[in-house]
């Protein structure tokens, strides 16, 4: 692993939220200066592949997530937030067929977060 994927990977590790590549740059930053956009994104997109990090389709852009498990995410329509959906049942969906083998499920909630309830 080179000491870029390495930062890279450590910056969506030690994240609590769901980082965009530009925030996982800003972030990769303070640990390498020249590291650029462009470098994050490939180090992402191979960490990904290798099954490290998982990616969340999001409005607004991906983000990168280091729950490997299954779980749900909620996206907030107002500020754009993404976080982990508590309380979602994956046991409903064993035994789902899709005239095929499920490999995997991406859950995604949208509405409001609690933040943006009580400005809003």
């Amino acid at each position: 692993m080179s000491k870029q994927r390495e930062i890279v990977l450590n910056a969506v590790l030690s994240s609590c939220d769901h980082p965009t590549a530009e925030t996982v740059l800003l972030r990769s930053k303070a640990e390498m200066p020249s590291i650029n956009l462009a470098t994050v994104y490939r180090n992402l997109n191979a960490l990904v592949k290798d099954g490290l990090i998982k990616k969340v389709v999001a409005d607004g852009g991906d983000r990168f997530d280091k729950t490997l498990k299954n779980h749900a995410h909620f996206q907030c329509r107002v500020c754009g937030s993404v976080s982990d959906a508590i309380g979602f049942d994956f046991k409903a969906l064993e035994g789902l067929t899709a005239n095929g083998l499920v490999e995997s499920v991406d859950v995604s909630i949208k509405g409001v977060c609690p933040n943006c309830t009580v400005t809003n």
